[in-house]
C-alpha cells in the first residue's frame, strides 16, 4: 500500500542527503562564508566535531530579520538563474539539513546594522535573541545525530572525523590561498594560514620538497582563465590525488576530458600511467558549465566542452615550453632471457665465479644462478633491519629533535601515532606544526642523520606498512655492496648463503630480483647440444 511518509521521517532522510558526518557540516559553513565573501573562516573542532563544531567568518552576515528563513528548507539569497549559478551553495538546503542533524546556533550581523542576533533552531524548534555582536557570522553546531542513533553509530572515531575536516580545509586552502584560515581540534591549532600566494599554501600543505617542484601558472584568454600550481616532470605520481581542480572556485572531480587535455599536454614529459602534481583553478563564464549535476556537487559538466579544452591545452603547454624540464625516469621493462625466481623454497646455491664486480655466478642441482650482489645484499640488510626493529626496545634520546610537518603530514601523523610508537618512533608535539622525537627505533642509532627523513618517511604513502616499508628499504640501499665491489671466495659464499636464510629472498626491498636462472636444459638448447646429460634430462632419467 501506497502512503506519505511522516514529516519526521522526511526530514531524517533529506537532512542525510546534505550531512553524513562532521565534514560535510564544515563544508557547508564554509562554503556559505566564502559566499559572503569572507577573507577570514575559523573552525574549531571538539570531539572531532561530534561534540561541537563552530565556523566563524568576516563575511557580509545576515540581518536579523532573515535570520529565521536562513534555516529554512530551500530558502537562499544565492539563487536567481539555475543556469547561471556563480556561488558555491545554492540549493538553500545546507543550514536546514543541519538543524535536523543536530543543535543549530547562528549568530550574525551585517556590518551596517548596530547590533547582531542569534538564531537557535533544532528540528522544529526556532528562538531568536537580539545583542551586541562582531560583524560576519558564528555557527555553531553541537551534538550532532545524537538524536539518531543509527547515523550517530556511522560515524568513525573523533580523530579520522577530525582527520577528514582537515584534509577539507587543505583542498580549500590550496585553491584559495588568499584566505586567512586556521583549525583548532579540542584547543590545538592544527592549521595556521595567514593567507599568501599558490607557492604558500602548497608549502603549508604539502611540505617544502612539493611545493619547490611546482610551477606557477596564470593564462587567461577572454573569457576563461586558468590559475595555479602544476609540477616539473619529474614530480608525478603514479595516481591523481594529488592533482586537483577548481571550477569557478568550486573543488570538484576531473572531468574525464579535462585531464586527458592535461596529460596530453605533457606529451612524453611524463611516464605511461603517471600524473602531475598540482592544484588548477579554472574560471569560465557561468552558463558554460553545470554544476547542478550530483547532490554534493562535486561533478560538473562543461556545456561546450571544445573550447575550454583548446584553451586548457594551450595554457599548460604554454606552462611547460617555458622551464627547461627534464623528464620522469620511465617504468623499468623486463628484458628478455633468464626468468627471476619463482619458487617456494630458495635453494642453497654454490659460488662458481663473478662477472662485472655486480653480479655472483652460482649452481644448484642441474641449474645456473646470477645472482645481484646489490640486490642480494639489499634485502639481507632489509630482513635484518625488519628483526631488530620487532626485537629491540626502542632508544630515548638525550637531546630531542625538533622537526616542522606539513599539514599533510600531520594528519598523517595523527593517523599514525599509535603504530609509530609501536614501531620505536615517538613524537611530542611542540608547537603549531613543530614536533620533538623523543625516542627512535634502536638501529636508527646508527644512523643519525637519517633520523629526520625517516620520521618524514614514515608519513609518507596511502599506509604505514607501506611507508616503514620504503623507509627500510631506503636504509638497507644505503650500506649495501655496489657494482664495483669485487666478490670472490668465502665473502661471496657467506652472501649466497646469507640470502637463502631470508624470508623472501627472491626480491630486494624495492621489487627487483636478487637472481635470474637458467637450466642446464635450457643451456643446452641454446647451444644446439643434444648431451648426454641434456638427453637424460629430457627422457626423464634424472
Amino acid at each position: 500500500m501506497i502512503r506519505r511518509l511522516p514529516e519526521a521521517l522526511v526530514r531524517e532522510i533529506a537532512a542525510g542527503e546534505v550531512v553524513s558526518g562532521p565534514v560535510d557540516v564544515v563544508r557547508e559553513l564554509l562554503e556559505n562564508a566564502l559566499d559572503a565573501g569572507a577573507t577570514r573562516v575559523q573552525v574549531e573542532l571538539v570531539g572531532g566535531g561530534l561534540e561541537r563544531i563552530c565556523v566563524t567568518d568576516n563575511g557580509q552576515g545576515i540581518p536579523r530579520e532573515e535570520l529565521p528563513l536562513a534555516v529554512e528548507a530551500h530558502a537562499t539569497s544565492k539563487l536567481t538563474d539555475l543556469g547561471r549559478i556563480a556561488t558555491l551553495g545554492f540549493r538553500g538546503e545546507g543550514l536546514w539539513a543541519i538543524r535536523q542533524a543536530a543543535r543549530l546556533r547562528l549568530t550574525s550581523r551585517p556590518p551596517a546594522q548596530l547590533g547582531g542576533a542569534t538564531l537557535s533552531a533544532f528540528l522544529d524548534e526556532t528562538s531568536l535573541a537580539e545583542h551586541p555582536a562582531p560583524p560576519g557570522t558564528r555557527v555553531e553546531v553541537s551534538g550532532l545525530f545524537e538524536h539518531l542513533p543509527a547515523r550517530r553509530r556511522s560515524l568513525e572515531a573523533p580523530a579520522s572525523e577530525a582527520r577528514k575536516v582537515a584534509g577539507l580545509l587543505a583542498r580549500y586552502l590550496l585553491h584559495r590561498p588568499a584566505l586567512a584560515l586556521r583549525l583548532l581540534a579540542d584547543g590545538e591549532e592544527k592549521l595556521a594560514h595567514a593567507g599568501g600566494s599558490f607557492p604558500e599554501a602548497a608549502r603549508l600543505v604539502w611540505g617544502s620538497v612539493v611545493a619547490n617542484r611546482l610551477l606557477e601558472l596564470d593564462f587567461a584568454e577572454a573569457p576563461f582563465r586558468l590559475t595555479g600550481l602544476l609540477s616539473r616532470p619529474e614530480l608525478s605520481r603514479p595516481r591523481r590525488d594529488r592533482l586537483l581542480l577548481a571550477v569557478n572556485g568550486r573543488p570538484v572531480e576531473w572531468p574525464e576530458a579535462l585531464l586527458q587535455t592535461v596529460l596530453s599536454a605533457y606529451k612524453e614529459l611524463l611516464p605511461s600511467g603517471q600524473y602531475p602534481v598540482g592544484v588548477l583553478n579554472l574560471e569560465l563564464p557561468p552558463e558554460a558549465v553545470l554544476v547542478n549535476t550530483a547532490p554534493d556537487k562535486s561533478r560538473v559538466r562543461l556545456l561546450e566542452p571544445e573550447g575550454v579544452l583548446a584553451f586548457v591545452a594551450r595554457a599548460v603547454q604554454g606552462l611547460l615550453s617555458a622551464h627547461p624540464l627534464a623528464r620522469a625516469l620511465p617504468d623499468p621493462t623486463p628484458m628478455a632471457g633468464p626468468a627471476p625466481v619463482q619458487r617456494a623454497s630458495f635453494p642453497r646455491l654454490r659460488f662458481v665465479g663473478a662477472f662485472r664486480e655486480l653480479y655472483l655466478l652460482a649452481e644448484a642441482d642441474d641449474e645456473l644462478y646470477v645472482v645481484d650482489q646489490h640486490a642480494a645484499h639489499e634485502r639481507i640488510l632489509y630482513e635484518e633491519l625488519s628483526r631488530r626493529y620487532r626485537e629491540e626496545p626502542p632508544v630515548e634520546l638525550e637531546h630531542p629533535e625538533l622537526l616542522n610537518l606539513s599539514l599533510g603530514e600531520e594528519i598523517a601523523y595523527q593517523e599514525r601515532a599509535e603504530q609509530l610508537e609501536a614501531a620505536g618512533l615517538v613524537l611530542e608535539p611542540f608547537g603549531p606544526g613543530r614536533y620533538r622525537i623523543r625516542s627512535i627505533p634502536a638501529f636508527l642509532t646508527a644512523h643519525p642523520a637519517l633520523v629526520v627523513e625517516v620520521v618524514k618517511g614514515t608519513l609518507a604513502g596511502h599506509s604505514f606498512t607501506e611507508a616503514w616499508r620504503t623507509v627500510l628499504a631506503r636504509l638497507a640501499c644505503l650500506p649495501a655492496i655496489k657494482a664495483g665491489h669485487p666478490m670472490a671466495g668465502a665473502p661471496a659464499q657467506a652472501l649466497l648463503d646469507a640470502l637463502a636464510r631470508c624470508e623472501m629472498p627472491w626480491t630486494c626491498p624495492h621489487g627487483r630480483p636478487t637472481a635470474l636462472v637458467m637450466s642446464e636444459l635450457e643451456l643446452a638448447r641454446r647451444f644446439g647440444r643434444r648431451g648426454v646429460r641434456a638427453v637424460e634430462r629430457v627422457n626423464g632419467k634424472r
